[in-house]
């Protein structure tokens, strides 16, 4: 593997001024999002009221189904002891979701590493699996390169109605059928077999989404001890009620703070985000296996449109009883992380620091401040195949990536081979057609404004027939030099697909199919800098 190093600027102006330093949105945060932030960080840490020892337990039943590796349980231990946390998290999408949930571990497990060496005391890695998380749609889905077009790839989850993704009961003969066609899709190669077997193994073994989740991060990561915890988890919930208790005597100033913030935020040129209602109460409950949004109407707390409703006592005594049927939103789920655990730092994407923007009130309603929140480290993998052609065509991931310089040859390229004597004979054969109707039209008009639409409808039908003559015509041309154009594709799909960063579009298996199941590992191995630039690595 060998790196290169590039800035490339975000899309979202909040990232862009937040990486960058500008006061203009630094100041809706706690910390500067560097390390230097650290050592103050851990001062207020030392205040924090976190039960260790229940927490370390927790951790290590949830993890202990599997057998823990000798580094979690270090870091376990390291944890009961005192140290901080690096946290992460995301949705338990299928074969992990996209790239950038193995780039937000990477990154929490790299910024471990630095944080104990620069504070002289053990720091540990954790993810936050977002298992109450029920909007399965959007963690049930993959995406491969099919016949040089980006497709997505949906399993069915209609069956699972609104349950979570650690409440709902995997369908493994659906969910096996969807996989073997997304393995079909890829290139065979010396790897492929072993893929194969290791989803279809870890599948087999799992019974939720979240399940197959973890079991994934547990391959990956174990080595490097890598704490992770299912945020449904009945202990941790148990655990959660005097927080839940907490949010819910708070609900309505949570959400005035968020609301007021978002204000703020738009005033200075941002976007809101979250776009909080004024009657959000910021949490999920479930009844009847869904989970279903909690709102604020008079003194009550009412879900499925006023159909369920609670008075605040009543969800007060279900914060205390049976705190597992409660859950967190994107408001409320920051707050409760911050509450379980002493974090150091939050490690997120663009999305979830445009998040936090809107936070810093919220949290100190609670005597609380932001820790230091990282941005996620940012990288796209470029196998031979793709370093063999922007050599061919002398590009690199500058060229691809910032300047759309694919964009450009793809024009020349079309542009220099059209058929322009063809074209302009379709073209004049379009204009005089044209000009013949309207003077057709304009003699029928003068016998019967009802023969008006006759002749437009009949103009169409000619119009839509030289189109298909025209668009056959470009589509030879293109086919003659189909060679090139598919190696324009080709580069596409790999460093921008769907006009993004393969990062939110691929699962590591495309990437493992080409290089091996040792990818994450040798990733972990690399001297990357923690900074703001994009990381590049050819493999």
């Amino acid at each position: 593997m060998k790196v290169e190093e590039q800035y490339v600027e975000p899309t979202s102006k909040l990232m862009s001024d937040y990486i960058n330093g500008q006061s203009s949105i630094r100041h809706y945060f706690s910390y500067d999002p560097q390390m230097a932030s650290f050592p103050e960080r851990l001062k207020k840490l030392q205040n924090h009221s976190v039960d260790r020892q229940k927490l370390a337990g927790i951790m290590r039943a949830y993890m202990g189904r599997s057998e823990m590796s000798k580094a979690a349980e270090h870091n376990v231990e390291y944890f009961e002891a005192g140290a901080p946390v690096v946290v992460t998290g995301q949705q338990a999408g299928i074969l992990t979701g996209p790239l950038y949930t193995i780039h937000k571990a990477i990154s929490v497990i790299m910024l471990a590493k630095q944080a104990s060496h620069q504070l002289e005391t053990p720091v540990v890695p954790l993810f936050w699996i977002a298992g109450e998380d029920h909007d399965l749609a959007e963690i049930s889905h993959l995406y491969r390169e099919v016949s040089g077009r980006v497709d997505k790839l949906n399993i069915p989850h209609a069956e699972y109605g609104k349950s979570s993704a650690s409440a709902a009961k995997l369908n493994k003969s659906k969910t096996a059928s969807f996989l073997e066609e997304y393995f079909r899709s890829m290139p065979e190669t010396e790897h492929s077999k072993e893929i194969h077997d290791l989803a279809f193994g870890l599948l087999e073994q799992s019974i939720s989404f979240t399940d197959f989740f973890a079991s994934l991060l547990r391959y990956f990561f174990q080595e490097e001890g890598l704490l992770y915890i299912d945020a449904a988890n009945e202990e941790l919930r148990k655990y959660e009620s005097p927080y839940f208790i907490k949010m819910i005597e708070q609900a309505a100033e949570i959400t005035e703070s968020v609301t007021a913030a978002e204000q703020s935020l738009v005033q200075d040129g941002y976007s809101a985000v979250i776009g909080t209602e004024k009657t959000a109460a910021n949490l999920f409950i479930t009844v009847k296996g869904e989970r279903l949004l909690l709102e604020r109407q008079n003194q009550e707390f009412v879900a499925n449109n006023g159909a369920i409703r609670y008075t605040q006592q009543q969800l007060l005594e279900i914060a205390q009883h049976n705190p597992e049927l409660l859950s967190n939103n994107v408001v409320t789920r920051p707050l409760m992380q911050e509450m379980v655990f002493p974090v150091l730092a939050f490690v997120g994407g663009p999305g979830e620091i445009a998040y936090w923007a809107a936070l810093k009130d919220a949290f100190a309603l609670f005597s609380m401040e932001l820790p230091v929140i990282m941005p996620r480290l940012s990288l796209t993998l470029i196998n031979r195949q793709t370093q063999r052609l922007l050599e061919k065509y002398e590009l690199d991931f500058d060229a691809v990536v910032s300047d759309r310089q694919i964009t450009v040859m793809r024009n020349n390229l079309m542009g220099s081979i059209r058929e322009q004597k063809a074209e302009a004979l379709i073209d004049e054969l379009q204009q005089q057609i044209d000009e013949m109707y309207n003077k057709i039209n304009q003699q029928f008009s003068s016998i019967s404004k009802g023969l008006t639409p006759i002749v437009e409808k009949n103009l169409q039908l000619h119009s839509k027939q030289i189109n298909f003559l025209k668009h056959k015509l470009q589509d030879e041309v293109i086919l003659q030099n189909s060679i090139e154009f598919g190696h324009y594709t080709a580069i596409e799909n790999e460093l921008l697909p769907n006009d993004g960063f393969q990062e939110r579009v691929y699962s590591p298996f495309v990437y493992m199919n080409q290089y091996g199941t040792g990818l994450v590992k040798d990733l972990l191995a690399l001297p990357l800098c923690y900074d703001k630039n994009h990381k590049i690595i050819y493999i």
